[in-house]
């Protein structure tokens, strides 16, 4: 009943110094020709979701992420240093 797992599968961990991938949302902006940022993090996560009429059951850890470069959005708002970034967006880098 038990699904064995892949030994060679290592299971994606976020946390501080981390090298990450941003993947931004291009729905609103499909044009955009901004190449999706890589950074660090570099505070702990907190986690999010909060609802007034209805309890949420999925709960989102949030990173601080430096930039290795400043990093303009995706509406032109920029440069950025940093930005708090919802773990959904982040990609844990190939190491190279």
């Amino acid at each position: 009943m038990w699904k064995k797992r892949d030994p060679e599968a290592a299971p994606v961990t976020f946390g501080v110094g981390v090298q990450v991938i941003v993947r931004l949302d291009r729905t609103r902006f499909p044009e955009s020709l901004v190449e999706d940022p890589i950074g660090v993090i570099v505070a702990p996560g907190e986690l999010t979701g909060s609802s007034f009429y209805v309890p949420t059951t999925v709960r989102e850890a949030v990173w601080e992420v430096a930039f290795e470069e400043p990093f303009y959005g995706l509406d032109g708002s920029g440069p950025h240093d940093s930005a708090k970034i919802p773990q959904g967006f982040l990609e844990v880098a190939p190491a190279s």
